[in-house]
């Protein structure tokens, strides 16, 4: 799709038209704002920008809307056909120039290669984010717990010892659980998990290990466990914490020598499983008091993988936050200050609580910027917005002041990178440098 923009009536219509024929979807607006509400609405793939449009017939204003189109090649035509703009169409990150009136052959040439600049774009993003998933494992953070964890995990995968996974609710504990199976030489078999709370105690041995036909009241056909199922492949003991203590027995002697016995069965059957097990409970300390077995505990715990709190892991806050936003909205963006008060905020729910508030904030909000009360809502907290916490270093209160100009520079220009380079004294490339290590892009 192209979004072409233009306010002129007779170059829209005709340009239009002639870009249909040529077999391409087109949707035409006669001004910046419109252009930018059909951007959002269409994301097209290419854009075709007149500069001087209203509200304000100022190439200036045109060139301050090319960043908004990212990632979209834009090509800017304009009769104000000088050098000088040109290249200042081409700073703010415009993808080609050409002068009105406009050549049917060279926008057909212009057009084709800016099309398949596109395509070849979402190829590479494709390639990336998979490369990306690959490489992270599932696990996204780059902050020094998660770093350590993935190596640790790398280091675990390809072994055959049991996998203890500690860590808080919603801290991504059966995320981890996956990445362990899929690093393992049992990467091809089956990742079967269980959560052992969740599932009545009357009930469990028979989830586990399966029945025979009979065997109790409402057996009415032989049924396969979820140890048998997980054969060649990993088994997911989801908090172990839980598991009732006769079950326990039984899963120390399935442990022990990978046999067990069906409900109802007379004979031992045998599974080649992996167990990785999880739980936020502390074991250690329901050994202590009896109500989880020492020696399940001690098979149990081949190599311990903590999962880090969301709060032990500040950096990755905004960068999570804007991943769940992108899984549901390609339309909406944060506002700087939500994302600094995302990042200042703590988050006792972990990763699933900041997944939750994020969604939430971006199915409720009435515009394409999720702002600091738009997440305040999501949550349902009552904390009024801090802007940082008060730094105590030197280091601290230039970072702080940093940060602060640098959104201040954001909301006046209407968040134009170039625009704000040029106020705080900086190159393009260095702000944007900045933004990313802030959290604020």
């Amino acid at each position: 799709m192209i979004l072409l923009a233009d306010d002129e009536p007779a170059f829209q219509r005709l340009t239009a038209d002639w870009l249909r024929a040529q077999g391409h979807e087109v949707i035409a607006v006669g001004d910046g704002d419109a252009a930018y509400a059909a951007f959002l609405k269409h994301r097209p793939s290419v854009v075709l920008l007149d500069l001087a449009m209203p509200p304000h017939h100022d190439p200036q204003g045109g060139i301050a809307l090319i960043s908004a189109f990212t990632p979209a090649p834009v090509v800017v035509m304009t009769g104000h056909a000088d050098q000088a703009l040109a290249m200042q169409a081409i700073e703010a990150g415009a993808w080609d120039f050409l002068a009105k009136p406009v050549d049917p052959d060279l926008l057909k040439i212009v057009v084709a290669r800016a099309v398949e600049r596109a395509k070849l774009a979402q190829e590479l993003a494709a390639l990336r984010a998979r490369d990306e998933a690959s490489e992270d494992m599932g696990l996204i953070g780059q902050s020094p717990p998660m770093v350590a964890l993935r190596a640790l995990i790398r280091r675990v995968g390809p072994t055959v010892l049991p996998v203890m996974v500690l860590g808080p609710s919603g801290s991504g504990k059966e995320l981890v659980a996956r990445a362990v199976h899929a690093t393992s030489p049992r990467a091809k078999g089956p990742l079967v998990p269980v959560h052992c709370g969740a599932v009545p105690a009357d009930l469990l041995e028979s989830e586990l290990f399966g029945h025979l036909k009979g065997s109790f009241t409402g057996a009415h056909a032989d049924r396969a466990g979820l140890v048998e199922t997980a054969h060649g492949g990993t088994l997911f003991l989801d908090e172990i914490g839980e598991m009732p203590p006769a079950m326990q027995v039984k899963l120390l002697r399935f442990l022990a020598d990978g046999t067990y016995q069906p409900v109802g069965a007379r004979e031992m059957r045998h599974a080649d499983v992996r167990i990785v097990a999880a739980t936020h409970r502390d074991l250690s300390a329901a050994v202590a008091e009896g109500s989880f077995r020492e020696d399940l505990y001690y098979r149990l715990k081949g190599v311990v993988l903590a999962t880090p709190s969301l709060d032990d892991r500040n950096a990755d806050k905004t960068l999570l936050a804007q991943i769940f936003l992108r899984r549901v909205s390609d339309r909406t963006r944060f506002a700087p200050e939500a994302l600094a008060w995302i990042a200042q905020r703590p988050w006792p729910g972990n990763v699933r609580e900041l997944r939750a508030a994020v969604e939430c904030a971006a199915a409720l909000t009435e515009g394409a910027v999720i702002s600091v009360q738009d997440m305040v809502f999501a949550t349902g907290s009552s904390e009024p917005f801090n802007a940082l916490p008060q730094p105590q270093t030197l280091e601290e209160e230039v970072a702080a002041l940093e940060r602060r100009r640098i959104v201040e520079a954001l909301e006046r220009t209407g968040h134009n990178h170039t625009h704000s380079a040029r106020e705080l004294g900086l190159s393009r490339v260095g702000l944007l440098k900045k933004m990313d290590r802030m959290g604020l892009r």
